[in-house]
C-alpha cells in the first residue's frame, strides 16, 4: 500500500498567528488605511517624533486588533530583520500608542481578534503631509517565474520532502514565516504553526531551507528590501491500493 501526498500552497503577506488575518473587504482602522496613515503623520508632528537616520528602512508592522478595539503588539521572531529596521519598528509602535480608531474584525456578525499588517516606510511618512503615502511595492517572485512562481516553489518544496519515513491518513497544516532578503535569499525560517509531530515538522523546516533557487526580491520605490513572507502549507494523504 502506497501513500500519496497532495499539497496545497496558499500565499500570505502577513505574519501568521493562531488567529486569522483580517477578513477581505474589512479594514483594521476606522476610515481605512488612508485614515491610518493620515493619523500616523499627525501623531508624528504632535509628538515631535524624529525621522529615522537610515532612509532605507522598511518594516512590516503587525498588530492584533482585539474585539474591544484595543491592540496587542505581535512579537517579531526575526531578530535580524527587526534589528535592521529597528527605527521603523519603533516608530510604528510608538505612534500606535496614540492611535485610537482601531476597527475590530467582524466574522459571522461577531467581533473577533484578527491580525492586521501595515507597511511602514518612514522616508515617505516624514515627507510633506499634503502628499499621499503611496510607496510603490513589488513583491518577491520565486526563481523569476512570473505569475506562476508559487506553483514552481510548491514543486520544489514537495521534491525536498522525504515522505517515505511517514505514513499519514489525515490532513495537516503548517504555517511558515521567513525573510526574502535584498539579495533574493530565503532565510530565517520560523514555523508559526506546526503539526505537533516533531520529526515531521523538522522535515518541513528543512524542505524550506533546501529550496535553492533565488527569489527576485521585493522592492519599495525601486529599492530592494528585506521582506517578511509567509506561507500556509496544507496537505492531505490519499492511500493508493
Amino acid at each position: 500500500m502506497n501513500v500519496k501526498f497532495l499539497f496545497f500552497l496558499l500565499p500570505l503577506f502577513s505574519f501568521s498567528q493562531a488567529v486569522s488575518d483580517f477578513p477581505d473587504g474589512q479594514t483594521p482602522y476606522v476610515g481605512g488605511y488612508e485614515a491610518y496613515y493620515k493619523d500616523f503623520r499627525e501623531i508624528i508632528k504632535e509628538q515631535n517624533i524624529k525621522p529615522c537616520a537610515n532612509e532605507a528602512e522598511f518594516y512590516q508592522f503587525t498588530v492584533l486588533v482585539n474585539p474591544d478595539a484595543t491592540i496587542s503588539f505581535v512579537k517579531d521572531r526575526h531578530e535580524k530583520y527587526l534589528s535592521a529596521n529597528k527605527c521603523a519598528a519603533y516608530l510604528a509602535r510608538e505612534v500606535a500608542k496614540y492611535q485610537d480608531a482601531w476597527n475590530p474584525a467582524v466574522i459571522n456578525g461577531v467581533k473577533q481578534p484578527a491580525i492586521a499588517t501595515f507597511t511602514i516606510f518612514p522616508k515617505l511618512l516624514f515627507q510633506n503631509a499634503a502628499d499621499a503615502y503611496q510607496p510603490s511595492i513589488t513583491y518577491p517572485v520565486y526563481d523569476n517565474r512570473g505569475e506562476k512562481h508559487l506553483s514552481h516553489f510548491s514543486k520544489q518544496l514537495k521534491a525536498n520532502l522525504d515522505l517515505q519515513r511517514f505514513s499519514w491518513n489525515d490532513r495537516f497544516t503548517v504555517e511558515a514565516n521567513f525573510i526574502i532578503t535584498k539579495e533574493g535569499k530565503l532565510e530565517d525560517i520560523v514555523l508559526t504553526k506546526k503539526t505537533g509531530l516533531e520529526e515531521f515538522d523538522r522535515m518541513i523546516y528543512y524542505a524550506f531551507k533546501r529550496t535553492n533557487k533565488r527569489w527576485k526580491p521585493a522592492t519599495v520605490n525601486g529599492m530592494p528590501v528585506d521582506y517578511r513572507y509567509s506561507y500556509v502549507l496544507s496537505a492531505r494523504t490519499e492511500i493508493e491500493y
